[in-house]
């Protein structure tokens, strides 16, 4: 049975009813992360038994990037002609077959139908990310912060879930497929069916048919380069390429890492699991306060959290988990603050009716930025190391945060895009 929203619906009935969908949202994230961080975990470990070369390791994770870089991009564009709802019923399915291309690849020691299939399920995966956009627009303008926060938030359940669980997946089918890592991507494949399902019966009606009013009134005429010439557009875009480009360049080696430490699958997981709590844990808390501190702040303390957790995890002695998994959460919790920020003014400063594109355009660049860092990851792991990896992924975010603190032009522009008026 379709649900509908009455024709003259109270502003309470219409709460109740983005409520609801934020609820869906909330779940059907939770899931299909679950199945995106099991593959995460044992991608690249995979991919370098398959290929004997610790180079070609970061190539799936190169590809499944490529994936969202166009998925997040096309999906931006059929949102703005199909609905919101159309992407995030869309786009687990599409991550389920290549979840299950990947575990053919695996079991057949095929190296590239594994990425060929991490093509696939980025695709479908760019759906999940632009999800925040989804919940923002059906919050206030006060709570935008917090909503997307939320949001972002769900994904600590599938994460540190999906992380957990691959260990244990993988021993369960390791005799009937005859490798250790076919488990995660088969939990993948199950776990991408059922978030596509829970959208597909929860997701109605269109969250874009009881969006909440923009605070700024839309742009006659405005185009997607227009949008793109705006300086806290410019800013944001940045600062999500700086902050995924300097995570991916670290977790794409950190399972090569523990692995040549003389450790397990299973300490990967918990490793990832620290690193993710640090990323989605405290979601809210920090929407919250991009809500009440200000983005470009928040922007600056994403930054230097991130900086610091560099420096800490290429220092980590090489026998000492602890200290890795503590520079990690570090990264996480850097991460979270520049990445809900930078996604806010985004949302904030690109006009209403090119946002979505926008939207997509600004993930798709984003991850290009992963796929580069994925593959740039496994030449830098193999020829100068981990430490040095890791002070290399910290340049790029030092001159985004000088580039963001120090010109005034950007500080004015971010600023009033906050408080313009209706006109």
């Amino acid at each position: 049975m379709t649900r509908s929203v009455p024709r003259r619906a109270t502003r309470s009935e219409l709460a109740a009813v983005r409520r609801r969908l934020a609820y869906v949202l909330f779940s059907g994230a939770a899931v299909a992360w679950l199945a995106f961080v099991a593959t995460l975990a044992v991608a690249t470990v995979a991919a370098r038994s398959l290929s004997g070369s610790t180079m070609m390791a970061g190539l799936p994770l190169a590809a499944g990037a490529l994936g969202q870089a166009l998925g997040t991009n096309v999906l931006g564009r059929l949102s703005t002609r199909y609905g919101r709802r159309f992407i995030m019923v869309a786009g687990p399915p599409v991550s389920a077959f290549g979840a299950a291309l990947e575990l053919v690849g695996v079991v057949a020691g095929w190296y590239w139908v594994l990425v060929g299939g991490a093509i696939l399920m980025g695709a479908g995966v760019g759906a999940i990310h632009l999800a925040r956009y989804v919940a923002a627009e059906l919050a206030e303008e006060s709570e935008r912060g917090k909503a997307m926060g939320l949001l972002v938030w769900s994904a600590t359940i599938g994460s540190v879930i999906g992380a957990n669980l691959v260990d244990w997946a993988g021993r369960m089918v390791e005799d009937w497929l005859g490798t250790p890592y076919g488990g995660a991507f088969l939990l993948a494949t199950v776990a991408f069916l059922l978030s596509g399902m829970i959208f597909w019966v929860g997701l109605r009606p269109d969250p874009s048919r009881v969006a909440v009013t923009p605070a700024i009134r839309p742009e006659r005429g405005a185009s997607v380069g227009a949008a793109l010439r705006l300086p806290a557009v410019q800013i944001s875009i940045l600062a999500l390429l700086s902050a995924q480009g300097a995570m991916v360049l670290v977790m794409t080696a950190t399972p090569l890492r523990i692995e040549d430490a003389g450790y397990g699958i299973d300490a990967v997981g918990v490793v990832l699991s620290v690193h993710a709590v640090g990323m989605f844990a405290f979601a809210p808390l920090v929407g919250k306060l991009v809500d009440r501190l200000g983005r470009l702040p928040m922007l600056g303390m994403g930054m230097s959290l991130t900086a610091v957790s560099l420096l800490l995890a290429g220092a980590a002695p090489y026998d000492s988990l602890f200290a890795l998994a503590l520079g990690l959460f570090v990264l996480g919790l850097g991460w979270s603050f520049s990445f809900l920020a930078s996604s806010s003014m985004l949302f904030a400063s690109a006009p209403p009716d090119v946002r979505q594109v926008v939207e997509g355009w600004a993930d798709s660049a984003a991850w290009t930025m992963v796929m580069v860092g994925s593959v740039v990851s496994g030449v830098l792991m193999g020829t100068v190391g981990y430490s040095w990896l890791s002070l290399v992924a910290a340049l790029p975010m030092s001159f985004i945060l000088v580039l963001a603190l120090a010109v005034p032009r950007l500080r004015t522009a971010i600023t009033a895009s906050r408080t313009r008026p209706l006109v």
